[in-house]
């Protein structure tokens, strides 16, 4: 049997693909990517519990998260990464529940001033209670109902809680809340107790997502600049990575996650690369708030 001839420029073209194959794996190793991405990545901030609701975590805004909250050039990559991110925080409301007022830790109305205070007793205290003055019983009453008016009805009272953050309780209303405070710590300070029905917001954290999720994906934490540097946005054009983004611009501080499978070798480099350079990976950091 004859064996095939192949023309000199045939040969010369299948060398340059393996030659062009062998540097282009070398060109998105890990410690290439590691070497040519200079970011100023940042951890993922974790502030200090506040009485303030909207200034702790904000991982509720993940339960049943928008489709468009993700961006990126492929539908189904996206599509892959919100299955799992939409299931990762859960939400009961527990009706069952009769809670003391007293042992409320915070409010949800965003105050601008509520992070300089660690109490209640701090707030109601504070300069923007001034106006309240609670000397007897009736003006406790007036106060309360002034912020709750159905507090001498047996109308629920709607609280917030999350797993994440222990089990401190949030008075989910969003007005009138130096009254509440005020009548709140009154009540305290004069041994009158306020058990009232609830229902009772509970998100938490489903540890076999979560756990699926970091098995599955790089999450990396990236900062701004990112987008607008060339070298890191080089690296993720050029090499065809599959990755999808996840904004969330509520709580504390703004936060961009960049999601990349570990099951494809060109994005798991580039996510290994990512981590070698600095990056933070926010699956591991939320474990770790699961655990403790």
């Amino acid at each position: 049997m004859n064996r095939p001839t192949y023309s000199g420029s045939l040969l010369s073209r299948i060398s340059t693909l393996f030659k062009g194959s062998e540097s282009g794996s070398a060109l998105f190793s890990p410690e290439h990517i590691a070497q040519r991405v200079k970011l100023p990545f940042v951890d993922f901030a974790t502030p200090t519990l506040s009485i303030g609701w909207k200034n702790n975590l904000q991982f509720q805004h993940l339960f049943e998260l928008p489709r468009s909250t993700l961006s990126g050039p492929v539908q189904a990559d996206k599509e892959d990464a919100h299955a799992l991110l939409a299931k990762l925080v859960t939400k009961v409301i527990d009706t069952e529940r009769i809670i003391d007022l007293r042992d409320i830790y915070g409010i949800s109305q965003p105050l601008p001033e509520i992070e300089t205070f660690k109490t209640l007793e701090e707030l109601a205290a504070s300069a923007h209670c001034r106006h309240i003055r609670i000397i007897s019983y009736r003006d406790f009453e007036k106060t309360i109902t002034q912020a709750i008016p159905h507090f001498l009805s047996d109308q629920p009272i709607n609280l917030v809680q999350a797993s994440w953050l222990g089990e401190h309780l949030f008075w989910a209303e969003e007005k009138h809340s130096y009254a509440f405070a005020c009548a709140v710590v009154y009540a305290r300070r004069r041994g009158l107790e306020l058990p009232k029905r609830t229902y009772i917001s509970c998100y938490s954290v489903n540890t076999d997502v979560l756990q699926t999720l970091h098995k599955n994906y790089h999450m990396l934490i990236m900062p701004d600049q990112a987008w607008s540097d060339r070298s890191f946005m080089a690296i993720l054009l050029d090499s065809g990575s599959p990755y999808a983004r996840l904004t969330l611009t509520k709580g504390p501080a703004p936060t961009e996650v960049l999601l990349l499978p570990k099951r494809k070798q060109l994005s798991n480099n580039l996510g290994t690369g990512l981590r070698l350079a600095g990056a933070y990976d926010a699956g591991e950091i939320l474990l770790q708030q699961t655990k403790r």
